[in-house]
């Protein structure tokens, strides 16, 4: 990997799909950038942190095909402090068919469960800005982005493979091999698909009877209310109170 070098402009690596506007906006920035085809991230500013750019546009596409949590987890195995920024988020909900709750639902767990810090930018130009300012930070610590970490491929997908998943995902209360298979096509991974769950909210009519689910399921077909209910008290039911119950049926 060349990169140029220089004692005073902080160096950037950029995907080099990365283009039009915002390569643009590098372009007037003072900043030592080098374009590479990168397997995770957009944007690498040491060897311990990269940056994932989600323009709002794209935000709601890449939630829902999954791109979304399958890049920031590559990202979260391969470096130690990625982030991700969110470009106009306001076009993330200029299409009618998006669900406010799966958005926020997303994002929430991108940063409380993944622990990955989202900033939030109005174009381009400001993308390009806080992305130098990062670099310079890190570049300061003395961490460059000369060395790039590398997924150990063999060892994540040693011994796993997909009827594992299926399999771990039909021990939830009326799953199948179908659903299962829907979980993981539209999810990604068990992981995610037990967030999905745990998330869910199921909304009440005014006599107290479960009306709709709201969340990242929400419009999962075959997925409903009592699906939601009895599944989140599988995953949070205490475990020696279950036992108890066992112990008092066959009494």
């Amino acid at each position: 990997m060349n990169i140029k070098i220089s004692d005073s402009l902080p160096k950037i690596i950029i995907d080099e799909r990365e283009r039009g506007e915002i390569r643009n906006a590098f372009d007037n920035l003072p900043c030592d950038i080098s374009i590479e085809t990168l397997d995770f991230g957009d944007y690498i500013v040491s060897s311990r942190c990269a940056i994932e750019r989600k323009r709002g546009d794209d935000l709601v596409s890449s939630i829902f095909d999954t791109r979304f949590f399958q890049q920031l987890s590559k990202l979260k195995n391969v470096f130690q402090f990625p982030i991700l920024i969110i470009e106009s988020l306001e076009k993330t909900f200029s299409r009618k068919f998006v669900k406010e709750s799966s958005i926020y639902g997303a994002l929430v767990y991108a940063t409380y469960k993944m622990n990955i810090p989202i900033i939030s930018t109005k174009d381009a130009l400001e993308t390009a800005k806080v992305i130098v300012e990062i670099a310079k930070l890190e570049q300061s610590k003395d961490y460059y982005p000369d060395i790039i970490p590398k997924i150990d491929k063999e060892s994540l997908s040693e011994k796993i493979t997909a009827e594992d998943q299926k399999y771990f995902l039909e021990g939830l209360i009326d799953v199948g091999d179908k659903k299962a298979q829907r979980f993981l096509d539209v999810l990604g991974n068990p992981l995610f698909a037990l967030h999905a769950i745990s998330e869910a909210k199921v909304i009440y009519t005014k006599n107290g009877k479960p009306k709709k689910i709201t969340g990242i399921i929400e419009g999962f077909k075959g997925i409903g209310s009592k699906f939601i209910l009895r599944n989140q008290k599988l995953l949070n039911f205490s475990y020696s109170q279950a036992l108890k119950l066992k112990t008092k049926i066959r009494e």
